[in-house]
C-alpha cells in the first residue's frame, strides 16, 4: 500500500476529484490530508534546493517567515474551515482521504473541541504546527494533548520550530507513549545526534522533496532505519511533489521491503488500515 503520508488541502490535492486523480497516477492508495494555511488553490512553485543549502539554516528560516505571515486571526479561521472541509472530503473518498484534525494547542477548549471533533468526524490524527501557531514543548498543554492522542489511539504530526524545541520534544516525548511523526526532517541533525535519546515512539516523514535531498533521507535511514521513515508530498507546498517523492524512495537502492515500509506499511501500520 501507498500512503502519502502528509499532505494540505489545496493545489493538487483542492477536491475530492483532483485528490483522486493525484493518487491514481501516481498509484497511491491514500493520502493523510490536513488543511492548509490559507486558501491555494494551485500548488506553490517551490525551488529545487534539497542540497544546496545547508538544511538547518533552510528550515529554521523558513519557520520564521512561516511565524510572521501566519500568526494572525485570519489564518486560525482559515485552518478551522479547512478542518471542517477536509472532514467533507474524507466522509466522501470512499477511505482514499485519511483526515488528521490541525489542532490548535493554545484553545482554552482544546479538549473538549478534540472530544466533539471526533466523535463527529472520526478524523485519525492530529497535526501541530509550532509555527503558525506558537506553543512550547514544555508545557502542560502539550503534554495534555499527547496524553489525550494516545487514549485515542492517534498519532501526532508535529511540525517543530526551533533547535531548542527539538531538543526538548526529544526529551518529552521519551517519557510519553504517543506515537508522534515529525514534519519534513527538522532538527534531523540533534535528532541523528541525540540518536539514543529518541524513543521508539517517534516517526520522521522526508516530505517535502524540493527541500529535503536523499542524502538527508539516508541519514534518517541510517540513524533509525526505514521502519521508522515515512513518505509525504507536503502538496500543495511544490508541484507534482507525490511522484517526485515517490521516485526519490525508489531511487535510494533499498530492499522492496524497506521501500514498502517508507511509501505505506509503516503508516499503515500506525493506523491500523
Amino acid at each position: 500500500m501507498i500512503i502519502d503520508g502528509h499532505a494540505h488541502l489545496g493545489g493538487e490535492y483542492r477536491d475530492l476529484p483532483t485528490v483522486i486523480d493525484t493518487l491514481d497516477r501516481a498509484g497511491a492508495d491514500k493520502v493523510v490530508l490536513c488543511p492548509a494555511e490559507k486558501d491555494r488553490p494551485v500548488s506553490m512553485p517551490i525551488p529545487p534546493l534539497a542540497g544546496k543549502v545547508p538544511y538547518h539554516e533552510l528550515s529554521y528560516g523558513v519557520n520564521r517567515l512561516l511565524r510572521t505571515a501566519t500568526g494572525n486571526r485570519k489564518t486560525a479561521e482559515y485552518i478551522d474551515h479547512g478542518n471542517e472541509e477536509v472532514s467533507r472530503i474524507a466522509a466522501a473518498s470512499g477511505g482514499r482521504v485519511i483526515q488528521f484534525y490541525w489542532a490548535d494547542i493554545r484553545r482554552k477548549d482544546l479538549i473538549d473541541d478534540l472530544d466533539f471533533k471526533l466523535n463527529s468526524w472520526s478524523f485519525r490524527g492530529i497535526k501541530l504546527h509550532q509555527s503558525c501557531q506558537p506553543f512550547r514543548i514544555r508545557s502542560d498543554r502539550f503534554r495534555e494533548l499527547a496524553e489525550y492522542a494516545f487514549s485515542k489511539d492517534l498519532p501526532v504530526f508535529i511540525h517543530l520550530h526551533s533547535k531548542s524545541e527539538v531538543s526538548d520534544f526529544i526529551a518529552e516525548s521519551a517519557v510519553l507513549k504517543t506515537v508522534f511523526i515529525t514534519g519534513h526532517l527538522i532538527g534531523l541533525e540533534i535528532f541523528t545526534g541525540n540518536r539514543h535519546k529518541v524513543g521508539e515512539n517517534v516517526f520522521f516523514d522526508i516530505s517535502c522533496p524540493q527541500l529535503v535531498s536523499s542524502g538527508m533521507i539516508k541519514n534518517v535511514l541510517n540513524a533509525f532505519g526505514a521502519e521508522r521513515v515515512i513518505m509525504g508530498s507536503d502538496t500543495p507546498y511544490g508541484r507534482n511533489n507525490l511522484n517526485l517523492v515517490i521516485s526519490r524512495v525508489g531511487r535510494l537502492g533499498l530492499s522492496e521491503r524497506e521501500t514498502a515500509m517508507i511509501l505505506g506499511e509503516n503508516l499503515r501500520n500506525i493506523l491500523k488500515l
